[in-house]
């Protein structure tokens, strides 16, 4: 549960203002602003879920932060489909149309998906629903009948759909304590780059991950064009597989198991950018040997 207070415009999704008591945790003002950072952990052996709020340590622009609020599995999930439909990607849009089911399985009541899809334009193809048929149907009856082109600027098309959360925001003026995602299907063979759609994703605190589908030998282009920065700067993840739509479905059940970490927003400029690094306490790390934390990187206040 989120206020935001008067007539005040909400700040970007990563600042909230909470005024509830939270079970086993601090009671908030409703004038503080949180930062929130997702973060994902896991070892070779897969996903680390046992974790507490005292297994972490937070540091913004290199100072460490007490962490107020913390959340893991609860949240609600806002998730964008994001599919890649040039020429080399038609097979693949298919086997996710056939198996979407499967693609959507870890998807819960009170979750919401959002379809959209690319190659020399980005399209909404179906805004956020709760009815994960109708999300179906959309992929099989709308994407999978775009015609399919020869260039995959995937860097513009995941801003994009990094706006279109701020898009929902906006008309939404509400806060949101939902986890958000953008599930990208791809090669990852971008055709142009855009380095300013790193801020879009993070003013709309959006998780990157991956499906990245392997079409034979990679060419090597002069300059990498694909997601991997932004996917590691959200503190998102990639994956290679072979089934698009068992890579969708295991993307998704890890933004499960992802771990909410707030904390107050440390006294800074209007628009400055801010870095974050997190990582497991001492005591965490020996329970867990291996054990890799992926989070954001940083952020901009609000103006």
């Amino acid at each position: 549960m989120v206020k935001w207070v008067g007539n005040r415009a909400p700040m970007p999704f990563y600042l909230l203002l909470l005024t509830l008591l939270f079970q086993d945790q601090a009671t908030f003002r409703s004038d503080v602003a949180l930062v929130r950072v997702d973060a994902e952990v896991r070892t070779g052996s897969g996903p680390v879920g046992d974790l507490r709020r005292d297994s972490f340590r937070i540091k913004d622009d290199g100072i460490e932060q007490s962490i107020v609020y913390f959340a893991h599995d609860e949240q609600p999930l806002d998730a964008i489909l994001l599919f890649d439909t040039s020429n080399s990607m038609r097979r693949v849009v298919a086997r996710v149309a056939e198996a979407a089911h499967i693609a959507m399985g870890e998807l819960r009541p009170g979750d919401r998906v959002a379809i959209m899809a690319f190659d020399r334009t980005t399209d909404l193809i179906q805004d956020f629903t709760g009815d994960f048929a109708v999300a179906e149907r959309a992929i099989s009856a709308k994407v999978l009948q775009r015609k399919t082109h020869c260039c995959s600027p995937i860097q513009a098309a995941v801003g994009g759909a990094a706006r279109q959360f701020l898009k929902q925001h906006a008309l939404n003026r509400q806060g949101s304590n939902r986890r958000r995602a953008i599930v990208v299907v791809t090669d990852d063979q971008g055709t142009s780059v855009r380095p300013s759609a790193l801020r879009d994703l993070q003013e709309a605190d959006a998780v990157v991950l991956g499906v990245i589908v392997s079409r034979g030998p990679r060419l090597l282009p002069f300059r990498y064009k694909g997601i991997r920065d932004f996917a590691i700067k959200t503190g998102g993840n990639m994956m290679s597989t072979r089934d698009a739509a068992e890579g969708v479905r295991e993307m998704l059940n890890r933004l499960r198991m992802r771990y909410s970490l707030y904390y107050a927003l440390p006294p800074c400029g209007p628009g400055e950018k801010r870095t974050v690094q997190v990582e497991l306490t001492g005591e965490a790390a020996a329970q867990h040997p291996g054990a890799i934390v992926r989070a954001r990187t940083g952020y901009f206040a609000p103006l």
